[in-house]
């Protein structure tokens, strides 16, 4: 198992469990100090969609440049995007999207499935919401096509309640002061928030008491083939002798996939996250979506968690001021009391790079090599589809029962455009 954050450590869980001897490798010091360390914390069915929705294209054209923007592609970053970023816009044409859309769905619903049964069995504690997620409107388009996704998601189980500001504001007294602002909300009282950081340590411990190997400070450099079947990876420090191999490295799997003729369409896209120290009695009972603003504002415990925006930039990790301020907007928006009432010196900041698929679902098998699998691409679904998609890869490998169809997660294209021909219009997310 090559990787040591959420795809990784619930990979490694599911295949135990399913009684495979796993190996876990990690290049940093701990477990999860890349992209699952300060996400957004928010375990969301109800947010499926992709990031490619219909008239994406406009809008990044439209943002470009505003350091505020929801989506920002920086221009020097244009050519490592640029194949990726075509398939990117031809996914969000509606038929497409929408079939991505209920994948997505059934994935997330699965995985929080999962989840649940994984948190009885195992006591873990990671700063647990139970409320729901309140996704909150500032425009009305977009609130009456928010609405409508949700009654073509309704009959695959996704229960939600539209609330005008009256309402939004007595489930969620937070909002009252911005009420105003708003033209409605949608409650999802089936989603969850969490700590992805302490359930990866909780995990962790789990796992290294049952005996998986966890070796951490071990960069794996590439996958050991003979004759088409995997033997092994190579290290730092040395070879590591294994039949089978699971790159669930996040945006790191393709090069280590490329390297052995395989291809994935995943880039690497920076997300922003601020975690604040506050009183939970003076928080938000709810997570908290943000629509017009395409942030999170998530209650972890005693910290405050404001999380979001998607910037095409490659590698760069720059933590930049100017995204960074946008989160700080994005709390005085929701509740100018509590921002004028928290320590900015006591905040921290921080930016991860999310796997970010071209067509908005993850990559969960086999690929072409024998023994090589990978389960990678979430983009910012990948700490509501970790469990589902390591108990889905689990199957997979172990000849099982598939709990839901992988074909829509393939690696290969023609599966996955041969699950898209069979899909009938009226059935995409229905």
């Amino acid at each position: 198992m090559v990787g040591g954050g959420l795809a990784g450590l619930t990979s490694a869980y599911a295949l135990h469990e399913a009684g495979y001897r796993v190996e876990l490798l990690e290049r940093r010091e701990d477990v999860a100090l890349e992209t699952s360390f300060a996400n957004g914390g928010i375990l969301t069915p109800s947010m499926p969609d992709p990031w490619n929705a219909p008239g994406v294209h406009w809008r990044l054209l439209r943002w470009l440049g505003r350091e505020d923007a929801p989506m920002l592609l920086r221009p020097a970053a244009i050519p490592g995007y640029f194949g990726w970023g075509l398939r990117f816009l031809a996914a969000s044409a509606p038929r497409s999207f929408l079939a991505s859309m209920g994948a997505n769905y059934r994935l997330c619903a699965y995985s929080l499935e999962r989840l649940r049964a994984w948190r009885a069995a195992l006591g873990l504690e990671y700063a647990l919401g139970t409320r729901g997620t309140l996704e909150i409107y500032r425009e009305r388009h977009s609130y009456q096509q928010a609405v409508a996704e949700l009654a073509a998601l309704a009959p695959l189980g996704l229960a939600g309640t539209p609330l005008d500001p009256e309402a939004t504001a007595r489930l969620e007294p937070l909002l009252a002061e911005v009420q105003g602002d708003l033209v409605g909300a949608i409650h999802f009282p089936a989603d969850e928030s969490g700590d992805a950081l302490l359930f990866c340590r909780a995990l962790r411990e789990r796992l290294a008491a049952r005996g998986v190997a966890i070796r951490l400070n071990t960069a794996v450099q590439g996958v050991r083939q003979s004759g088409g079947q995997v033997a092994g990876v190579e290290t730092a420090a040395g070879f590591v002798p294994g039949s089978q191999v699971v790159l669930a490295a996040g945006p790191w799997s393709r090069e280590l996939l490329a390297a052995c003729g395989v291809t994935v369409h995943v880039r690497p896209v920076k997300g922003y996250s601020l975690s604040i120290p506050i009183d939970p009695a003076s928080g938000p009972r709810h997570a908290l979506s943000d629509d017009t603003l395409h942030a999170v504002m998530t209650p972890l415990g005693a910290t405050l968690r404001l999380a979001g925006t998607a910037e095409f930039s490659g590698w760069d990790l720059t933590l930049r001021p100017g995204r960074v301020e946008a989160l700080w907007r994005l709390l005085k928006a929701l509740s100018p009391t509590l921002a004028g009432s928290v320590d900015r010196a006591s905040a921290r900041a921080w930016c991860g790079l999310r796997p970010m698929s071209a067509d908005g679902r993850p990559y969960i098998g086999r690929t072409a090599v024998g023994g090589l699998y990978v389960n990678t691409g979430h983009g910012h679904l990948g700490w509501t589809q970790a469990a589902g998609s390591a108990t889905l890869l689990a199957q997979l490998m172990s000849g099982a029962p598939t709990a839901i169809d992988p074909r829509p997660f393939a690696l290969s294209p023609l599966e996955r455009r041969a699950w898209r021909s069979e899909i009938q219009p009226a059935e995409q997310a229905s």
